[in-house]
């Protein structure tokens, strides 16, 4: 903590360039994933106790539209943006410049869920032969096949693509299964009184997986490193604040917020609660830092599932030395 405090100090912070307004900060852009949530609570931390216009960084916190951030990072129509672990994995070895530095979660938060007064599902292996909610992504399929096979299923199920509207469709019947992120949309069906049965991919023989994380490109990284590292660690000062007070940074992410989260107040403190006590930080590395062998095993995962084609579509003949798809340079 006390390391990272000093990341905003005088003596790191870039020179910033003249925009015309007078400032002397340098403008960053970051992209969002989603709606403002917990997820991003580290950045608006950053963004309301002036950790980023201590670093000499003004930040454009960047809503999100239609393109992924991952695509707009890739681009170089945003500077920073969020991207878990996985879709660097694949988008970057179809050719996106896609760099991971900095990692929100350091394990998978998603869950493979069903309602929990279904007498009929008690365990994966149930979900044979039923109706799949999914997203439009054949990985996240293929994180719902994997978790029903690991508990001796045949993986075998009808898939309907809802997007977001697959939790309305789960309590009203329509579906049988979703997926669902255990510290967002598991938290408010709790709260709703209607609590889903989870069941993580993990027990069920999936590799861990470090789900959410901050990208940049290679082509921005090395054009201005300076201003990278003051982000980064920025962003770290903001995640380690939250980590450790998070009722004051629920506060700060709901008063930045206050149109989309404001009526959430319960659901958002109780999300940083949970993310700061069991997937912010880790007893194995510094706050945000990269575990290797999560990326290798994951990896691993996509390629044997062929998951992963080249920038022609191709699918890889062999896997991709996954340790250039990460840094740690920028915590330094």
């Amino acid at each position: 903590m006390l390391a990272l405090a000093g990341c905003g100090s005088s003596a790191d912070t870039p020179g910033g360039a003249d925009d015309g307004t007078g400032s002397d900060q340098t403008p960053v852009t970051f992209a969002l994933d989603w709606a403002p949530n917990t997820n991003h609570i580290g950045v608006y931390v950053a963004e309301e106790l002036g950790y980023f216009e201590e670093a000499g960084l003004d930040v454009e916190i960047l809503p999100y539209g239609s393109t992924p951030a991952t695509q707009l990072v890739s681009a170089g129509e945003a500077d920073f943006g969020i991207g878990g672990q996985s879709n660097v994995q694949v988008a970057r070895t179809a050719g996106l410049d896609l760099v991971s530095v900095y990692r929100v979660t350091q394990r998978d938060s998603g869950r493979l869920v069903t309602l929990a007064d279904r007498a009929d599902i008690e365990r994966p292996a149930d979900l044979d032969g039923m109706t799949f909610g999914g997203f439009g992504s054949p990985l996240y399929s293929a994180l719902a096949r994997a978790t029903i096979e690991g508990d001796g299923g045949g993986g075998e199920f009808e898939e309907v693509v809802l997007d977001t509207g697959a939790y309305e469709a789960l309590a009203q019947g329509r579906i049988d299964f979703t997926l669902s992120v255990a510290t967002w949309e598991g938290l408010q069906a709790e709260l709703d009184g209607h609590p889903y049965r989870e069941f993580t991919y993990q027990d069920f023989g999936v590799p861990e997986q470090q789900s959410t994380g901050i990208v940049s490109s290679e082509a921005y990284l090395d054009a201005h490193p300076e201003e990278s590292r003051a982000f980064v660690g920025a962003v770290a000062r903001g995640y380690a604040y939250a980590s450790e007070r998070p009722e004051e940074a629920a506060d700060l992410l709901i008063e930045a917020n206050p149109d989309t989260l404001g009526a959430a107040d319960e659901l958002v403190r109780e999300s940083a609660k949970l993310l700061a006590d069991e997937y912010f930080t880790s007893p194995d590395r510094e706050i945000g830092a990269a575990d290797p062998g999560a990326w290798d095993a994951f990896g691993a995962f996509l390629f044997e599932g062929g998951f992963l084609v080249d920038a022609e579509g191709a699918p890889l003949a062999e896997q991709p030395d996954w340790s250039t798809y990460y840094t740690d340079e920028y915590l330094e």
